[in-house]
């Protein structure tokens, strides 16, 4: 697997794990009766999952830019066009 990908997927999964810790408060401290609401649903494993899901999208992308705009680069290889 080439290194960038391993790089984006590296942070991606950052992003997924640290959406899954915040879920797991979430519901653990039941922040706005989530965990009461999800539990009592007929498909609250479903509705955690969304939750998850989503959010892990949300801190995966945020993750993986933070991660790109703070690589290195080299100021002798840039050349201003403008």
């Amino acid at each position: 697997m080439p290194h960038l990908v391993r790089f984006l997927a590296k942070h991606a999964l950052i992003g997924f794990v640290m959406a899954g810790a915040t879920v797991a408060i979430i519901v653990g401290f039941d922040v706005a009766q989530v965990g009461t609401l999800t539990g009592s649903a007929e498909r609250g494993w479903l509705i955690r999952g969304l939750l998850t899901f989503l959010l892990g999208l949300t801190l995966a992308s945020a993750q993986m830019g933070i991660a790109v705009m703070l690589l290195p680069y080299d100021d002798d290889q840039r050349t201003n066009r403008f």
